[in-house]
């Protein structure tokens, strides 16, 4: 007989007999196990007695996934709030918590009701840790946290419980619980849904695409079909709302509903110009009124298919090429518009495993466009653009090099060895390569930290003919057999940027593990297993998008190979003057204009170092300084014999007829040491004195990155009047000169 029939056999024995059944053959055997099975059945105490009883044996002689079904099954046996199941449920879980299943845990945690006490408690923490993606667990985890008002733990568990479970139902479950509950912490960013179809149950996944890059959305979802009115009116509930960001979806189906039908390829024509005339004019209208504030809009595509079927392409004027026409279109006119950006949902809604369809019953009973296996997609496209617009852009990837950019380990494999090549496997590596490569044209930088010996590794860089990247990519390099942290904070220092800046990418999961615990600032990236899977996951990484695209961006790879000339020039110096003198450091400092505010609002975003206050502004904020005559924002731009370093200082001065008050001052921290803070303060004092100004006063709001500007009012002769917390004031008389560093040439006009 199977152990099942046994266990049938045995289900009518009584419990005396079943106990001596048990005693009378070893534990390991199947028959055992099988009158275990129905002992939990019809004795379901006195089985787990058993097993207390004879723990040592048990571990010994049961399987895990054995012992842990008859568990489950004697805590299902019990009756309802059985005060024997839970004396029961709080030994098994001392006894046997390492070696139960996630199943059976959640069915002995059950069983100690609502107030698991605090050995049940630890239990569950220490069970988190062995399953931290099982959804039945986190829940009881909520529970315990709703129980104990901590809305801290609470706001981390919803979150991992939508990740480890993404259905609609469970991610609108935490939603709604955030909704109902105290957040912990208070709204970073305000975001807008406007739409023409129902958008709802996308909001509860943008909350958890927001939460998840560290982000606390306050969304605000737009009445059906009001995109038009939302926009244009005045008076409307997104005016009211003041977002940092709307995301705008209509549907070509609904600007032209003659699509259903057969429209005539004029017909096409007429109704497309009307439909991106309508686009358009709305759009417009927001960037009057939204001053900067980014606008997202979805891409057409439609629900429906011509009514010619396969025949559609011998049309003059198909379907498919129509709507193209009008993506390129608007793409274009987008591009003349400030802050608006074209989101590709036909991309967004099939990277989701969705179909380029709606859900036709749910287009009908609930005007959706937008199919359900969708949502998490799209809400993490829209979050791709929420990262770069609160300054979560980073600003350095470090990679492993051993089965991470190639395949294979080069110090076992050799050079011709490793795979990397034009063919599977090692392609996969080339792909990966390549983008890597793109990414510096968005201003990011490439660095490596690899355990290998560096003679092997720098020769497969130098010279394999396959490799995309060479030595001139990485702005840093450490190849040794230190620790990957301690590695990653040398490479913070040389490039002299903070650790927080860096994402680190590591086929090794006890090495991302290890950066995990050491360094939890670095972006750590989870790599899967394949491969061909590492492009499309760093691709994605909203950490790694940026909104605009200075010139700084497209140079800032050579800006840091020429930064290594200076050093060697520093080295070979007498002296720091001598050294600086060498540099012949030129700058030109003008009031901010149209065409710089991009990078002024990218270093407003995105300085921490060598920042005064920390304070962070956008395009429309910037533009409302220059326009505001109360106001001076001043840029700076450097250069010398290496190269040019860009625009790489700002300060927000607020004038006043006696004194004047430094809002912001913050600089690039390529440029620390060079004089150049120094030399724009003295323009800012050079200029309150001109005007009349007799003092020029100042605020350091101390952070935990700031440090390099601690003293930077102390040194210039500032004296301190307020300390506040964080919060130190100072104050200079502008009866003292703040002299230009002799080896800065200045070229200063207002524009």
């Amino acid at each position: 007989m199977v152990p099942s029939e046994i266990a049938n056999a045995h289900a009518n024995m009584g419990t005396t007999d079943l106990i001596e059944a048990l005693s009378r053959q070893p534990l390991a055997h199947a028959s055992a196990q099988a009158v275990l099975s129905a002992l939990s059945l019809v004795a379901p105490g006195a089985c787990l007695q058993f097993l207390l009883d004879h723990e040592i044996d048990v571990i010994g002689a049961v399987s895990t996934r054995e012992l842990s079904k008859i568990i489950c099954t004697a805590m299902r046996s019990f009756t309802e709030d059985d005060a024997e199941r839970r004396g029961y449920a709080s030994e098994i879980m001392r006894h046997f918590l390492d070696v139960l299943s996630a199943e059976a845990a959640v069915d002995t945690l059950g069983a100690l009701g609502i107030d698991l006490g605090p050995s049940g408690e630890a239990a569950l923490e220490r069970l988190l840790e062995r399953f931290p993606d099982e959804p039945a667990l986190l829940r009881i985890a909520i529970r315990v946290a709703q129980g104990r008002n901590d809305s801290t733990r609470l706001e981390t568990l919803l979150t991992r419980l939508g990740l480890a479970d993404n259905t609609p139902g469970t991610v609108a479950f935490a939603y709604r619980l955030r909704q109902l509950t105290v957040s912990a912490a208070p709204a970073t960013v305000r975001v807008a849904l406007v739409s023409s179809y129902t958008i709802d149950s996308l909001a509860a996944y943008v909350d958890l695409a927001c939460r998840t890059i560290g982000v606390v959305p306050e969304l605000y979802v737009a009445p059906f079909n009001s995109w038009a009115p939302e926009i244009i009116d005045e008076a409307s509930g997104l005016r009211r709302f003041a977002p940092d960001i709307v995301f705008l979806s209509v549907s070509i189906d609904d600007l032209v509903p003659q699509l259903m039908q057969h429209p005539s390829a004029e017909a096409l024509k007429t109704s497309g110009d009307a439909a991106l005339e309508r686009i358009l004019t709305v759009v417009e209208s927001f960037t009057r009124w939204a001053e900067g504030t980014p606008l997202v809009i979805h891409s057409f595509y439609s629900a429906f298919t011509g009514p010619l079927g396969i025949l559609e392409s011998r049309e003059l004027i198909s379907r498919s090429g129509w709507l193209a026409g009008l993506n390129a279109r608007l793409t274009e006119a987008l591009r003349t518009l400030p802050a608006c950006y074209l989101l590709d949902v036909a991309e967004a809604v099939t990277t989701g495993g969705g179909m380029l369809a709606d859900n036709p019953k749910l287009r009908h009973i609930a005007s959706m466009r937008l199919p359900p296996q969708s949502l998490r997609s799209v809400a993490e496209t829209y979050v791709r653009y929420v990262a770069p617009l609160k300054g979560l852009t980073k600003k350095c990837v470090v990679l492993d090099l051993d089965n991470t950019i190639w395949g294979g380990l080069v110090g076992e494999d050799g050079k011709e060895g490793i795979r990397l090549g034009n063919s599977s496997p090692g392609s996969e590596f080339v792909e990966f390569q390549e983008f890597l490569s793109s990414l510096s044209a968005r201003g990011l930088l490439l660095a490596i930290n690899s355990k290998n010996n560096p003679d092997d590794a720098l020769d497969v860089i130098r010279t394999h003919e396959a490799m995309v990247l060479r030595e001139s990519a990485f702005s840093a390099i450490r190849i040794n057999w230190k620790p990957k942290p301690e590695n990653m904070i040398a490479i913070a220092e040389e490039l002299n940027i903070g650790v927080d800046s860096l994402v680190f990418v590591d086929d090794n999961p006890d090495e991302r593990e290890q950066m995990r615990q050491l360094l939890p600032e670095v972006l750590t990236v989870e790599l899967p297993k394949d491969p061909a899977l590492y492009r499309s996951t760093i691709e994605k990484l909203p950490q790694l998008q940026t909104l605009s695209r200075t010139s700084e961006d497209r140079t800032r790879t050579q800006q840091y190979q020429t930064a290594r000339l200076r050093e060697r020039t520093k080295l070979s110096a007498n002296s720091i003057d001598e050294y600086l003198r060498s540099l012949e450091i030129e700058v030109k400092i003008a009031t901010a204009t149209k065409t710089v505010f991009p990078r002024v609002a990218q270093l407003f975003a995105r300085t921490n170092q060598f920042n005064l206050t920390t304070h962070r502004y956008d395009v429309g904020e910037i533009q409302r300084f220059v326009d505001d005559p109360s106001l001076r924002l001043w840029t700076l731009t450097s250069k010398d014999r290496f190269g040019d370093h860009g625009l790489v200082a700002v300060t927000l001065v607020r004038v006043a007829s006696a004194s004047w008050d430094i809002d912001s001052f913050l600089m690039s921290c390529r440029v620390i040491g060079y004089g150049i803070e120094s030399t724009l303060l003295a323009y800012v004092t050079e200029q309150a004195r001109a005007a009349g100004a007799t003092a020029l006063v100042g605020e350091f709001i101390e952070t935990k990155k700031n440090a390099p500007a601690n003293n930077f009012y102390a040194r210039h002769g500032f004296r301190a009047v307020r300390a506040l917390g964080s919060v130190q004031r100072w104050k200079l008389s502008l009866t003292t000169v703040v002299p230009f560093p002799a080896w800065v040439k200045v070229d200063a006009h207002d524009a």
